[in-house]
């Protein structure tokens, strides 16, 4: 069984896995030579386990089912905020990519949200957990949190060469409202009214 709850400090790995699924790390892998996926993963968790950055525990919900240690296991994970706080929680990021790759490269011109939208940032869920629904209950949990927190839009960004997570979204109720460019992917920039 599924449950999805408020992601802690101490899920910072599970989130950085999860994270990982969503976003094309082979972009990321070429600003630094010999830079390995598990390195990068390790450096999302850094990022998921401090307080004000875009990936923090803090705006995130995690997916978990039981595991066979009589714990839990994350099965997915998903970021939500406030799109006038996007600069200031990506600037710790972006300082850390100029301190330990000597550039931020193409990920500082990224513009994802703005104010007066709640920006889902990224969603993740484990592909040995997937047609679950996972990704629809991690939907229906952040956009209650944005409704409570009174905002009226939240918006995504989906590559256009994703179609089955766009046919995720649409099914949610999002619809497109123009383009974004993310690491020369175009994005489609998709909002729902809550």
């Amino acid at each position: 069984m599924v449950a999805i709850r408020d992601a802690r400090k101490e899920d910072a790995a599970g989130i950085a896995a999860m994270i990982v699924y969503a976003w094309p790390v082979e972009e990321f892998l070429k600003m630094k030579e010999g830079l390995a996926a598990e390195e990068f993963t390790d450096l999302i968790r850094v990022f998921a386990e401090a307080e004000d950055t875009l990936y923090s525990y803090r705006y995130t919900k995690v997916a978990v089912v039981p595991s066979e240690d009589g714990g839990e296991r994350i099965v997915g994970a998903m970021n939500g905020y406030d799109g006038a706080m996007y600069r200031t929680l990506k600037q710790p990021i972006l300082d850390t990519m100029i301190r330990e790759f000597g550039s931020a490269g193409d990920f500082s011109e990224v513009v994802e949200t703005e104010a007066g939208e709640f920006y889902l940032d990224s969603i993740g869920v484990d592909p040995g957990a997937r047609s679950m629904g996972i990704g629809s209950k991690l939907f229906q949990a952040m956009l209650e949190k944005a409704s409570a927190e009174g905002f009226r839009v939240a918006g995504l960004i989906v590559d256009e060469d994703k179609p089955k997570a766009e046919a995720l979204y649409l099914r949610l109720g999002f619809t497109t409202v123009g383009y974004r460019d993310f690491l020369g992917h175009r994005m489609k920039h998709m909002q729902i009214n809550l």
